[in-house]
């Protein structure tokens, strides 16, 4: 009995000695991903200046005003899409412009938004408007780009169709 309490004790006192001398492993951070969760909040803060630009975009064709379609489109904005007679249009934004001063608000518009992709500087969006016109509706595909810390639309691709 003597022997096996002996032989039972210097096993554990080896164990103990042997966890003793093995070495802890250095605790580590994963600095990638805390860069990354970092880039993630200013994504998302990106995110809601970009979805901001287009809800002022869908508010300028709901009131019919052009001061804040102007404020969402880089000046030399372009603007290329098809009508319901698949009719081409393209060049400058300012033929958007010129629609709304002539045709006055889309009232009844509403739209679905959805950022695509975006980088740090350029996003893609696409706003699903429904009621453009009494029996239209839009899918416009919106490219933006941040310049000088604000976000503006540089391009709209759309295609109207017959509302179902």
């Amino acid at each position: 009995m003597m022997k096996k309490t002996l032989i039972t004790v210097l096993t554990g006192c080896s164990i103990m000695a042997l966890a003793k001398n093995t070495p802890t492993p250095e605790k580590t951070y994963d600095t990638e991903r805390i860069f990354h969760a970092d880039e993630q909040a200013e994504k998302m803060n990106d995110t809601e200046a970009i979805l901001a630009v287009i809800d002022t975009y869908i508010e300028g064709l709901r009131t019919g005003r052009v001061d804040l379609l102007k404020k969402c489109f880089h000046k030399d904005a372009t603007m290329y899409g098809y009508s319901v007679e698949n009719k081409i249009t393209e060049g400058s934004v300012d033929h958007l412009y010129d629609l709304i001063a002539k045709h006055g608000a889309l009232a009844k518009v509403t739209s679905k938004n959805s950022v695509l992709h975006q980088t740090s500087n350029t996003a893609s969006v696409l706003a699903e408007l429904k009621t453009t016109a009494l029996h239209e509706n839009s899918t416009d595909y919106l490219s933006l780009m941040k310049i000088n810390g604000e976000w503006k639309i540089i391009s709209k691709v759309y295609h109207l169709s017959y509302a179902n």
